[in-house]
């Protein structure tokens, strides 16, 4: 009996671990320019966000996976204010002066929640104990649609373009982790960095 219930407690742990690890992120749509040839040398990473901080981590992040794949990059918070209206003209010659050949944009396009009723358990333990009952629940999964375009900076032309849906499950960095690993892990499948 002992070691049943061990095991049904390191199952339960093996099958909570794995929900938990499980990529939160998926793409739903990428497009690719075939005329571009690539690789990409230097990427200026933007991600849009109405908190600084978010922003700094996303953009700082995503930065250091593609100096782990051999791609350079740099933050756009480094060479662009945060508060200013900025146009095209002006994030292309920042893009020039940083050594940039490329932008990619990263920004929020939408929001959903999805509720789920999850019903409740009834247990019988035998006529001298009675019966248990625990009660249903109600779950709201948030989504966040987000769509990623990289931009070649000498012709100002999109080359590559991916939306995604994310299930927010944990914190801000971890999710902004998780989300960097996909869109990287994208970008080099399409051959677009190494």
């Amino acid at each position: 009996m002992k070691n049943a219930k061990q095991l049904s407690f390191f199952l339960i742990f093996i099958a909570s671990f794995l929900v938990c690890s499980c990529a939160t992120t998926t793409t739903t749509n990428v497009w690719r320019d075939q005329a571009y040839q690539g690789p990409v040398k230097k990427i200026l990473v933007m991600g849009i966000s109405q908190k600084k901080g978010i922003q700094r981590f996303f953009e700082d992040e995503f930065v250091r996976q593609l100096k782990e794949r051999g791609t350079d990059g740099v933050p756009g918070y480094s060479i662009l204010p945060y508060d200013e209206k900025i146009d095209k003209d002006f994030i292309a010659a920042k893009a020039k002066e940083s050594g940039a050949d490329t932008v990619l944009v990263t920004r929020p396009i939408s929001k959903k929640i999805e509720r789920s009723y999850m019903p409740g358990s009834y247990y019988r333990w035998g006529s001298y104990y009675g019966h248990a009952y625990s009660p249903g629940y109600v779950v709201d999964d948030e989504y966040v649609y987000v769509e990623t375009n990289l931009y070649d900076v000498a012709t100002e032309k999109l080359i590559w373009a991916a939306e995604s849906e994310t299930i927010i499950l944990a914190t801000d960095q971890e999710l902004l982790t998780s989300f960097i690993s996909t869109m990287v892990a994208k970008l080099a499948s399409d051959k677009l960095i190494k």
